[in-house]
């Protein structure tokens, strides 16, 4: 069994739960901010003095503790570019995460008119080496399935907007990781989306990273609202994607809303809302088609975990949710986690499940899907 945090000595883990600063608030007020723009200030001075912060895990105050560091010593959008490998980006492999992506395609035979040796900005040459192969097995993996159909309207939307972001050029497109990860949950996510009855085309994102599944989504699914829950500096960095790629919506943060009758209004005035996490409670129940939850449920604590999935049955009709096979919990005392043991992630059985299936890629994530 291999855990996304494998086991150490009992110090060095000890040490990483109970004794390495987590504390997030402490940091902040400590950190030269000179170089913080003024939005991303006012997001956290907001973040750090409401519940949310209590939602957030240990794991991502460490990393976003990581991530200040960074921004403080650059300008956001060059940090943006630096942090980029942070959201699912994919840089090395082995067996466990490649072993299904292989699989599918070992008797294809492909034509490699591809640069596959192209370096990428702030990878190594490994890295890059690496990144190009993954993306390459994930291109083979897709590209006759349905769902690809679907590719160039997101193509179409990111010719608007020009990122420096790391891409191979397959048949004359500059394609991403982001692209076509993205385009493999859409597939799992439309189809459980098939079985709810009385759509509204409302959906609610957590922990969205860059907001690569946002850009998906929003490129494909016409006339929907779109809320996202997260904590900066993510959730600036997503607002800030999304607002360029997508200029004709109107995307807002709401983080300044404490009821449910100024929440909705700003819902419905808008296209896409950013709101902090433990702004999901103001939400009416069974607002949501969907719920989705990719690849964060895994770093928090029971606690948490256990708040957000009983928040997600209240305002939501189902749940798509994407994690590792076992999962060793960062920054805890041998806490682990398993997805065939429903119990972890507080899986309740009146729940409808419509999959529970290993992931094309990363071949040791499991993606699950459940009618509430």
């Amino acid at each position: 069994m291999e855990l996304q945090s494998k086991k150490r000595s009992i110090w060095s883990t000890f040490k990483n739960a109970y004794l390495r600063s987590h504390n997030l608030k402490s940091f902040w007020k400590k950190i030269n901010k000179d170089n913080l723009p003024k939005e991303l200030k006012k997001t956290f001075e907001l973040f750090l003095n409401s519940k949310s912060y209590e939602w957030s895990s240990k794991f991502w105050r460490r990393l976003t503790i990581n991530h200040l560091k960074v921004i403080s010593l650059k300008s956001f959008q060059q940090s943006q570019d630096d942090l980029g490998k942070e959201y699912f980006t994919f840089t090395s492999f082995n067996e466990s995460v490649i072993s299904n992506t292989c699989k599918f395609v070992e008797k294809n035979t492909v034509d490699l008119k591809i640069n596959i040796f192209k370096k990428h900005k702030n990878f190594s040459y490994e890295e890059s080496i690496n990144h190009n192969i993954i993306l390459y097995l994930l291109y083979e993996n897709i590209k006759n399935r349905p769902v690809f159909k679907n590719f160039e309207k997101i193509i179409n939307r990111k010719g608007k907007f020009n990122r420096d972001k790391p891409t191979l050029c397959i048949n004359d497109v500059e394609i991403s990781q982001d692209d076509l990860n993205s385009l493999f949950e859409y597939e799992k996510i439309s189809s459980l989306l098939k079985k709810i009855e009385n759509k509204k085309n409302f959906f609610l994102e957590i922990g969205s990273g860059s907001g690569r599944t946002t850009q998906t989504i929003l490129a494909i699914e016409n006339d929907i609202k779109y809320v996202v829950a997260d904590i900066p500096p993510a959730i600036n960095f997503a607002h800030n994607n999304i607002k360029n790629l997508f200029p004709e919506k109107k995307v807002n943060f709401a983080f300044e809303t404490n009821n449910q009758e100024d929440l909705l209004k700003l819902i419905d005035k808008n296209d896409v809302i950013y709101i902090f996490p433990h702004q999901i409670e103001m939400l009416p129940k069974k607002l949501f088609d969907i719920s989705i939850a990719i690849d964060c449920l895994h770093e928090m604590e029971e606690k948490t975990v256990k708040r957000y999935i009983n928040n997600f049955e209240i305002v939501s009709n189902s749940l798509y949710f994407k994690v590792w096979e076992y999962a060793g919990l960062p920054n805890s005392f041998y806490k682990a986690y398993s997805i065939h043991n429903k119990k972890d992630y507080f899986i309740e059985e009146r729940w409808r499940e419509i999959f529970t299936e290993r992931c094309i890629f990363p071949s040791n994530y499991f993606q699950s899907g459940y009618i509430f």
